[in-house]
């Protein structure tokens, strides 16, 4: 039973001043029953629904009035490119959707979305919104959210959590702009070195953050099975004729390559004219295991997903940004509980991260006093 028929149904009793016990009684139901249909879990017979109409004195017709039409609700769209299908997340008091395309083929959507007008647009419902209104939104680009979206997902308890692979910056963006519960973020500051707090700081503004660690990984050069090109470090990245599959700018990944680049002597321009740019750290795996480069900037653990050989360079601390206020939401503190068990932890090992410190509360930016 749709929605809206649902609704229908408990806007008339309503009306006319009747409890879900004097409904059920008058229409010779169970108030379970009653209760069932307004919820929409359960669809009534062409009998019932004609004991329905004669107790709310109404006709048939009037009782699931707009029942074969999806329920819409308004939407702030994440990009431009948000018509189709889409996931939605309730956040600061409104609805956001977030396009299912490649990156988000394999999630069911919650709605189906047309091309938004002026910034906004409205979505047909594929679930109740109340439903919806319980998916949690983390972004970054670490398959390891994947890994730990999917075990939450698997087990009983609060929240749908949804793994939107994003840039650290594009991640922050969507926080500052509450289209995002956690940012998962992985950036060095060029002038300081410091990791993550001053591109937190730079996109959060007055808010407060809290950042905990999720893990430590390595970075490098993932290149074909038996190396082939002899690809030692970076320096070897001039060499004409390689074929470099480079992250998109404002990546972590990419920020650390231009700066091994200049400590290379080499200059940025090896990376901007990289033949292949990818948006994960699987793709940059998966372009050079399918042929399409010889050599990329990555993780270990993506290595390992497509059985290609890692040159490591550099270890980096990823950590996931929230609003402070966020580490009382049930749902989050299922997120965290999940993130430091044993399993969990045991499975981030086995793909090459360090995990002593995860779970650890790296800092609290821009705390009220």
């Amino acid at each position: 039973m749709t929605a809206a028929a649902a609704n229908r149904v408990r806007a008339l009793r309503e009306q006319r001043g009747l409890s879900q016990v004097d409904l059920a009684a008058a229409a010779s139901l169970t108030r379970q029953s009653v209760g069932a249909i307004e919820a929409g879990r359960a669809t009534p017979s062409v009998l019932v629904a004609l004991r329905l109409a004669r107790a709310l004195d109404c006709r048939v017709e009037d009782l699931f009035e707009g029942a074969g039409a999806a329920e819409r609700v308004a939407v702030e769209p994440e990009s431009s490119a948000s018509s189709g299908r889409v996931a939605l997340a309730y956040l600061a008091g409104r609805w956001v959707s977030y396009p299912l395309d490649r990156r988000g083929v394999d999630l069911s959507a919650d709605a189906l979305a047309s091309r938004a007008r002026r910034g906004r647009a409205s979505v047909e419902l594929l679930r109740p919104a109340s439903d919806a209104r319980e998916n949690v939104v983390v972004m970054g680009c670490a398959p390891a959210l994947g890994l730990l979206a999917d075990r939450l997902n698997r087990r009983r308890g609060p929240g749908r959590f949804l793994w939107l692979a994003r840039s650290s910056t594009q991640a922050l963006e969507a926080l500052s702009r509450d289209r995002t519960h956690v940012a998962g973020v992985h950036l060095v500051d060029d002038r300081t070195g410091e990791e993550n707090l001053p591109d937190v700081r730079r996109h959060v503004g007055a808010r407060s953050v809290a950042l905990v660690a999720l893990a430590h990984w390595e970075a490098g050069l993932l290149v074909a099975p038996g190396n082939p090109h002899h690809i030692l470090g970076v320096a070897d990245l001039g060499r004409p004729g390689l074929r470099l599959v480079a992250r998109e700018p404002g990546s972590g990944a990419r920020r650390l390559l231009d700066s091994e680049l200049r400590r290379a002597g080499l200059p940025a321009s090896v990376a901007a004219a990289a033949a292949v740019q990818a948006s994960g750290p699987l793709e940059v795996a998966q372009a050079i295991a399918m042929g399409a480069a010889d050599v990329g900037f990555a993780t270990r653990d993506a290595a390992m997903a497509f059985h290609i050989e890692f040159v490591p360079l550099a270890e980096e601390r990823f950590d996931l940004a929230l609003p402070s206020d966020g580490l009382d939401d049930p749902r989050l503190a299922r997120l965290f509980d999940a993130m430091t068990s044993s399993a969990f932890r045991r499975e981030l090992s086995a793909l090459g991260y360090d995990v002593r410190a995860s779970g650890q509360r790296v800092a609290t930016l821009n705390a009220a006093p």
